[in-house]
């Protein structure tokens, strides 16, 4: 065997009932219960020229500051680059509320010490998988599953690809996979008061059932921007609990028969590097912003005045303090012109990973593996951060709720194209 080693490990980082949760504007209460846990998954891989880090949560997205802190963190303990680790979100919308969210306030229970808590396990879970790394092979495979569509255009694009990293033992025996698929975490939808991890969650569990008591099964996110389920009606998602599990069922098992394909290496090449880039902002009309949240207010009447039932109409109340509250902190914003993030792109054999802070949709995923000269390459959304839909600028042409301004969606027509060319570039970098 050569030098290469992995190590995994998962914690459970289940928000405490009553929460504030995530993705939708029309919840108007808390959490009312757990209905499958939260976990977050690290991935530790070693090999003679360097090593990484992955961490997968069951969040809606990364807080800025969490990414900021838990990287900052590892790197010192575990002599990583912050280059090194990737930290990234499954983009369950059945999870609490965290930074940046700007829905209305709801009567229930504070997040308190739950960012701490977020942190330190993270971290915990990191640094177990690192100690617990041991010599490993590693090997990629693609497969094709077809379970989400383009919510903005039913006959529009989707990424197929479920690509899947494993590592086995020496005995051959799986360590630890990882499965990368586009598709939004929202089977379901706004009616729902349980906390899940929604399909990416049933994704990991299979797998893991299936390969063994100690496997652990990371899922990372594609750009899944204008991605939903099957499960959906439009934007709308009225999917079950049973559908979580058969669309989690669906994806899980074609990565599994990837797996059986996977020819693993025992000395792959495993490298990070990092960019900061500069990207357009959008200016913030207060315009818009009023003109929304009239409209919100005729419907809400409109609904009063047809003796709607008392929830749907409390539901559009919510909504309405969602606009509400958009329009008085772009009021107040400052008229910044530009943002800075990070990009990131890792190597680990012949696959590339680039992890983007946001939601891009699907055709920027394609345009960036396109335009790979690793394959395959994998597009980890949600990843150390979170700066909103990244739409080309095509995109922004044709319009729709991706492309709308609002406090937390701030970026302009062309950062999409910025990041294309920042991210095969930072690729090309792991080639030399």
């Amino acid at each position: 065997m050569g030098c290469m080693k992995a190590g995994v490990s998962k914690t459970d980082i289940t928000p405490p009932v009553g929460v504030k949760m995530g993705g939708f504007a029309a919840r108007y209460k808390g959490a009312e219960g757990v209905h499958d846990a939260l976990h977050a998954r690290a991935l530790y891989v070693e090999s003679r020229n360097g090593a990484s880090l992955l961490i997968a949560n069951d969040l809606l997205n990364i807080p800025d500051s969490l990414a900021v802190e838990v990287k900052e963190e590892l790197a010192r303990r575990l002599g990583l680059k912050k280059g090194s680790i990737l930290i990234s979100a499954t983009h369950t919308h059945s999870g609490p509320s965290l930074s940046p969210d700007i829905s209305a306030a709801v009567p229930g229970v504070d997040l308190g010490n739950y960012l701490s808590l977020l942190r330190k396990r993270n971290v915990a879970a990191a640094l177990k998988a690192a100690e617990q790394a041991r010599t490993a092979k590693l090997g990629w495979g693609v497969g094709r599953v077809m379970v989400g569509f383009n919510r903005r255009l039913f006959s529009g694009p989707v990424d197929p690809d479920v690509n899947v990293l494993l590592a086995v033992d020496e005995a051959d025996k799986p360590i630890a996979s990882l499965v990368n698929y586009a598709c939004h975490g929202v089977v379901l939808g706004d009616t729902n008061y349980m906390i899940s991890a929604d399909y990416p969650g049933a994704v990991s569990r299979t797998v893991e059932s299936r390969l063994g008591v100690n496997h652990v099964s990371l899922f990372m996110n594609g750009a899944d921007g204008d991605i939903n389920p099957v499960t959906s009606l439009g934007y709308g998602c009225p999917g079950t609990f049973e559908d979580v599990e058969a669309v989690g069922r669906i994806v899980a098992y074609a990565a599994m028969n990837v797996m059986r394909f996977i020819k693993t290496e025992e000395e792959p090449v495993i490298r990070a590097v990092e960019k900061k880039v500069v990207l357009p902002l959008a200016e913030l009309s207060e315009e818009t912003a009023r003109r929304l949240v009239e409209n919100q207010k005729k419907y809400v009447a409109e609904l009063k005045a047809g003796k709607t039932d008392a929830e749907t109409i409390l539901r559009h109340e919510t909504i309405l303090q969602y606009y509400e509250k958009n329009l008085d902190i772009i009021r107040k914003a400052p008229s910044e012109k530009t943002f800075e993030t990070v990009l990131q792109a890792m190597r680990m054999g012949d696959a590339a990973l680039v992890g983007i802070p946001g939601e891009p949709l699907v055709e920027v995923g394609t345009r960036i593996k396109n335009g790979s000269p690793l394959k395959p390459a994998l597009i980890i959304s949600y990843a150390n951060g979170y700066c909103g839909y990244i739409a080309t600028s095509e995109a922004y042409e044709k319009g729709g709720y991706e492309v709308t301004p609002a406090w937390w969606n701030r970026l302009a027509k062309g950062a999409a194209e910025i990041l294309i060319e920042e991210s095969v570039s930072l690729i090309k970098r792991l080639t030399v």
